[in-house]
């Protein structure tokens, strides 16, 4: 969701028509066809190992917001307009009329590029924070404590969140996070406690809500991210937990800006693509789910 793929070598090239080779089996089938060419295939997270797998790439595509980050700012008009005028201004202070005046004149503006640069890299540090953050158990954790859900208004289902994963040959290369949720009645009495609060029906108000989605940056724009999304849906609809919709998480892994609205045009790009593969999917699995109804 960050930024533009790079082809991975042609020995390790995917195959034509990926994701409908994406199937939803155990993590420990065979790696390699028979034919010698690696396999590409999703299945859900069995342990630790894969979930620390997965969570690596979802917090390299954080870390990756910041080198959009940075190229916004560094391309963006007003900074560019900025560095023009600096040079007039490096060009009226040391410019006295011969020709090696033009070395003090580049020599004090690549400084002041270096410190611009420098400082945009400073801006834009949160970023891998941010992404140290997203990385750890605690994130995927999170919302699931009783302070949580009294905060939020909403309980989390089931003991963890589900994470599908993509892998190709032996390489894990995407990974999608997500969670059924419903919302919490408050107590029916004044006197009610905290705990007695409860979760609506399990048949009602249950919404399914995606934390993090992300396929390394040089396997992207080859339908393996709409493959995982498309199989978490599968997987949600089976659980009972897309009755009241799917979502991405108003809090999901790539949510965090950093820097002011005017330079966040990039990643709210990516934000909007993963929002309308969403809804396109959404649109194919029922359209599917109709066809099966009417055949029966």
């Amino acid at each position: 969701m960050t930024s533009a793929d790079v082809a991975p070598p042609d020995a390790l090239r995917l195959p034509d028509h990926a994701s409908n080779q994406l199937e939803v089996v155990g993590g420990s089938e065979p790696v390699v066809g028979e034919d010698g060419i690696p396999l590409l295939k999703s299945f859900l997270a069995e342990d630790d190992d894969m979930r620390a797998e997965a969570l690596h790439i979802i917090a390299d595509s954080v870390a990756q917001q910041r080198n959009l980050a940075s190229r916004a700012l560094i391309f963006h008009p007003i900074v560019l307009a900025s560095l023009a005028a600096g040079f007039g201004v490096c060009r009226q202070i040391f410019y006295k009329g011969n020709n090696s005046d033009y070395v003090k004149v580049l020599t004090t503006f690549t400084g002041i590029v270096m410190a611009i640069l420098g400082a945009i890299r400073l801006t834009c540090g949160p970023y891998i924070f941010e992404a140290e953050r997203v990385g750890t158990w605690s994130w995927l954790n999170a919302g699931r404590s009783a302070e949580e859900e009294e905060q939020s208004g909403t309980k989390v289902l089931g003991d963890s969140d589900e994470i599908l994963v993509t892998k190709f040959g032996g390489d894990y290369i995407g990974a999608v996070i997500f969670r059924g949720v419903q919302p919490v009645l408050a107590p029916s009495s004044p006197s009610g406690n905290k705990r007695s609060r409860r979760a609506q029906s399990p048949s009602k108000h249950t919404k399914m809500v995606i934390r993090a989605w992300s396929v390394r940056q040089k396997y992207r724009r080859k339908e393996v991210g709409s493959a995982l999304l498309e199989n978490a849906i599968k997987i949600g609809k089976q659980k009972g937990w897309t009755i009241d919709g799917i979502e991405f998480a108003k809090d999901h892994a790539n949510h965090k800006r950093v820097l002011p609205a005017m330079f966040n045009g990039a990643l709210d790009k990516f934000d909007q693509i993963a929002q309308n593969t969403l809804v396109k999917k959404l649109e194919e699995t029922e359209a599917t789910e109709g066809k099966s109804r009417k055949r029966k």
